[in-house]
């Protein structure tokens, strides 16, 4: 597959994302501080999960300022996309985690992106 053909297939699913009843596609590709968000929860969701303050030092600030990232995971809180659990070593700190779902969700799109790439 050519680079016209993977941007086209891409432009596409993110477009029809953002279109569809898909409330993960949506969230997802909301805005590039929503894709780095779920990225950086996804890496951590197999552990002990990330906290608000490791997210904000994770992310850029180019993408977006702390409240953003604040109000982006009480969108996700809200929508059931995100949980968040208590740290086991310090119980004000709350860990965020992805939906069993939204990371099978996230896993089907890697896979996904690879055909996409190694064809």
């Amino acid at each position: 597959m050519n680079a016209e053909e993977i941007i086209k297939l891409n432009k596409e699913a993110l477009y029809s994302s953002l279109s569809s009843s898909d409330k993960f596609g949506k969230f997802f590709n909301k805005s590039i501080l929503h894709y780095a968000t779920i990225m950086e929860v996804f890496s951590y969701n197999k552990l002990e999960g990330i906290s608000y303050e490791k997210l904000c030092q994770s992310i850029p600030k180019t993408l977006g300022s702390r409240s953003s990232i604040q109000n982006l995971l009480n969108e996700g809180l809200d929508q059931k996309l995100l949980f968040k659990v208590e740290n086991t070593q310090d119980k004000r700190i709350k860990n965020y985690f992805l939906s069993d779902e939204f990371y099978h969700t996230v896993i089907d799109w890697i896979r996904n992106q690879k055909k996409i790439y190694n064809s």
